[in-house]
């Protein structure tokens, strides 16, 4: 039987490099929801032999990208911002979220994730867009593109 994972268990980290070796990831403060996507470009490869008027398509390349949606916090969007400004490469995760069993539940900004589930991949900040409404809370959002593979982790 397939398990339905609720969408507040799935969470965008991000890691980057420090003299050669990873960070810990880290979650995204205040999120509010988040999103992968997963595309393929197509070349059209009809020819002469097919009969009928259909065009015929292939798959020539993959791109990714997620997001994510925060209520606006001064250290998430400086972190973002910084990554951003600086044209640093990210090591983004789409996976679940995990506490070590026994601890406290994390404070913002602060959740883990098993680095066997989901899905990783190196990324750019390509958007950072900040929403100020009159009476209700500031946001932000962030999109990160893929830089090259987006791989499946699953144990």
């Amino acid at each position: 039987m397939e398990t339905i994972i609720k969408g507040g268990t799935l969470m965008v980290f991000e890691a980057h490099e420090i003299n050669g070796a990873l960070t810990n990831p880290k979650s995204i403060p205040l999120a509010t929801s988040h999103t992968l996507r997963i595309s393929a470009d197509t070349s059209d490869v009809s020819h002469k032999d097919i009969a009928d008027a259909w065009s015929a398509n292939g798959i020539t390349q993959f791109s990714w990208e997620a997001s994510t949606d925060n209520l606006y916090s001064d250290e998430g969007m400086e972190r973002l911002f910084t990554i951003m400004k600086n044209k640093s490469k990210v090591y983004m995760y789409f996976a679940p979220k995990s506490q070590a069993e026994g601890t406290p539940l994390p404070s913002t900004g602060t959740w883990t994730t098993a680095q066997d589930k989901g899905f990783v991949g190196w990324a750019y900040i390509t958007s950072l867009e900040v929403n100020a409404q009159n009476g209700e809370n500031a946001t932000y959002s962030a999109t990160f593109t893929g830089a090259g593979k987006l791989e499946p982790r699953w144990s």
